[in-house]
């Protein structure tokens, strides 16, 4: 069915919240309401328009919003992880670039395969009380950050293209003129930047916004998988399916704890999302072996692709391995190991970059002795959960 750019643009005339009955079913209803009661204290207009989950259309968003013809932000979400913004404001460039940074923060803060409308969330908040860039970074061509994100802001009419010449010209004229001047200018405009440049370690604010995305994100994962461990605990299952819903249920449970504790850090989280996703390892197999009656073995070789696979060993929080691959863990003693790695991740060893590491603390987290480092997210030395005891009884 294709969708009428014209009537949807009439639509937010009177709601600025636009959601298609085929998309309804897949969005997050606590966190559309979140979003709502959010957008309405920006100091400027967003609207919100949710598609289905085969649908995202930039071209589509850019046709609403001339049809619509009102300054402010617009944002297209579907019921997967997809998400793209339109900013339109005439005549009101410092409002724009304003706009555009917390974009630019967005964009840095999401985790590729979060729910479009925890992105939604991440963008609204900022949006409402708007951040500073860490390092003063405003620039908002952050290509690879996050590639299913597209970002329209007409800079290609041609009035745009106009006003950038006429600038342009105007920047060389008086640079011509005034290059002495302009000089002293740079230097001590260089100097105050750097005079009121806050520091990594004063910029908790960001960091903060970041683990409560990361909540909402971990909270909106797991309402399916307790419900599937639920179902699952009053069938009657073969023994080492049993024994998977229980060890499941354990990784659960340790997940929701960190997730609890407000003096989690960003790396303790994205720890819990490991556990969660060998949780659903575990009742995705035990439920294969149930449907064909074969208990573990046979959920082992079912299809595979039913089953959920491993986070990235470097970042969890950068999504889904795609390849198993050798990796420094110890460069001290020169230790390798091999490890499920992200296609960036795999991309950077294959170029011989530098390996983009979560961080714990201020340093990357296998620099750092913990339980997280010593398993390597559970990548080696057997199972997380267990380790994860040993390391409380070890603590206790």
């Amino acid at each position: 069915m294709s969708i009428d750019a014209q009537q949807i643009a009439e639509a937010l005339q009177t709601d600025p919240f636009y959601v298609e009955d085929s998309a309804a079913g897949d969005l997050n209803p606590t966190l559309i309401d979140k979003a709502e009661a959010t957008a309405q204290k920006a100091d400027f207009d967003v609207y919100v328009i949710a598609v289905d989950t085969d649908h995202l259309d930039t071209d589509l968003l850019e046709q609403i919003k001339v049809h619509h013809g009102g300054q402010g932000s617009y944002v297209m979400i579907n019921g997967g992880s997809d998400i793209a913004v339109d900013i339109h404001f005439e005549d009101q460039h410092e409002l724009q670039m304003q706009v555009m940074e917390q974009l630019t923060i967005a964009r840095s803060d999401w985790n590729v395969s979060s729910p479009s409308t925890t992105k939604l969330n991440t963008l609204l908040d900022l949006y409402a009380d708007p951040q500073s860039a860490p390092n003063g970074d405003t620039s908002t061509a952050q290509e690879g950050q996050s590639s299913e994100v597209t970002t329209v802001d007409g800079s290609g009419s041609f009035a745009s293209l106009f006003l950038g010449v006429a600038v342009l010209v105007l920047a060389v004229v008086i640079a011509g003129v005034w290059f002495f001047r302009s000089r002293r200018r740079r230097v001590l405009a260089r100097r105050t930047q750097q005079q009121f440049q806050l520091p990594g370690r004063l910029l908790d604010r960001v960091d903060t916004l970041q683990r409560r995305s990361l909540r909402e994100t971990i909270d909106s994962e797991t309402l399916q998988l307790a419900a599937e461990i639920e179902d699952l605990q009053t069938r009657s299952l073969a023994a080492a399916d049993s024994a998977r819903v229980e060890r499941g249920l354990d990784a659960y449970r340790i997940a929701r704890r960190i997730v609890d504790d407000e003096a989690a850090e960003r790396i303790d989280l994205a720890g819990a999302m490991v556990l969660l996703r060998q949780a659903g390892r575990e009742i995705a197999e035990a439920k294969l072996g149930s449907r064909r009656g074969l208990g573990s073995r046979g959920a082992r070789t079912g299809n595979g692709g039913v089953v959920p696979q491993s986070l990235c060993t470097i970042n969890p929080l950068h999504g889904e391995a795609t390849a198993a691959e050798r990796v420094i863990a110890d460069a001290e003693a020169g230790r390798t190991v091999r490890v499920p790695v992200c296609q960036a991740c795999l991309d950077d060893l294959r170029g011989r970059r530098e390996l983009q590491w979560i961080y714990d603390g201020d340093r990357p987290y296998v620099e750092v002795a913990s339980v997280w480092s010593d398993t390597l997210f559970g990548a080696i030395g057997g199972d997380l959960v267990s380790e994860l005891h040993r390391h409380r009884s070890d603590l206790d």
